[in-house]
């Protein structure tokens, strides 16, 4: 889709990485723990660009937040972002190829200045979005296509 990755292995890497469990609600991400598979960790400052987008039946819209990395303590909001039109282009093909209604991608920003998507969310939380209505009209569309 466009979007740069992390390698993605079963057995714990050499080097520093991030643990995950195969569902989200049995197993919350672990720097350098045990986890049911193991991803490279991308050496970046401790927040999350987090990129939203939602396909309301005749237009896919985009939103962004930081928050603080859950790798590093509590997740806390930080604030908008600015969208970066190759990310949303990115998020949009991932939308459309997969025919979804939305999706969250959780970015990180390395020190060269490359984002990387580290987790892909079909269930994402948009509260303080400003994509509410968006999803409402993605709903309505759904069900009065059926």
């Amino acid at each position: 889709m466009g979007f740069l990755t992390p390698e993605v292995s079963f057995e714990k890497p050499d080097g520093e990485y991030v643990a995950k469990g195969y569902y989200i609600w049995n197993h919350e991400p672990e720097l350098n723990g045990e986890g049911d598979f193991y991803q490279e960790l991308i050496p970046t400052e401790p927040v999350d660009y987090k990129y939203y987008a939602v396909n309301d039946g005749s237009q896919i819209h985009v939103a962004g937040r930081r928050v603080t990395s859950k790798l590093y303590g509590e997740k806390q909001f930080i604030g908008q972002i600015e969208i970066r039109p190759e990310l949303a282009a990115s998020l949009r093909e991932l939308v459309e190829r997969f025919d979804l209604r939305g999706v969250g991608v959780d970015l990180v920003k390395d020190d060269n200045g490359q984002y990387w998507a580290v987790d892909v969310n079909l269930a994402a939380g948009y509260r303080d979005t400003g994509l509410e209505p968006a999803l409402t009209e993605s709903i309505i569309a759904s069900l009065s296509s059926k």
